[in-house]
């Protein structure tokens, strides 16, 4: 379950998490009217910004239009599964691979 989809039982504002790509990052203060920048990174020139989830398309429509912006995508964290059982259910289904790895390494040390 998605942390969205938690909040859609309470009064709290979904959110939806953008990737904006820029040609300087010192134009990510102009994205501070759109959202709240929570990360950017000076290499790579890009800004994750998170804006309401009412407001999403519009936002991305005027950035796209913006000159000092590159490139636009959305976050993926909707789409992670957070639920306990799935959770554990990788954790086994890892050790499960790891173990068959070290078998197979040992086989191949004798």
């Amino acid at each position: 379950m998605s942390v969205n989809q938690d909040l859609a039982n309470t009064q709290l504002t979904s959110r939806q998490g953008l990737i904006v790509y820029l040609n300087s990052i010192s134009n990510q203060y102009k994205l501070r009217s759109f959202g709240d920048i929570v990360y950017s990174s000076n290499k790579l020139r890009y800004c994750i910004l998170y804006v309401n989830q009412n407001d999403v398309e519009k936002i991305i429509t005027i950035l796209e239009a913006q000159d000092f912006v590159n490139c636009i995508e959305k976050t993926m964290a909707d789409n992670i599964n957070l639920d306990s059982k799935h959770i554990e259910q990788q954790i086994s289904e890892m050790a499960k691979t790891a173990g068959e790895e070290l078998e197979k390494n040992k086989d191949m040390e004798n």
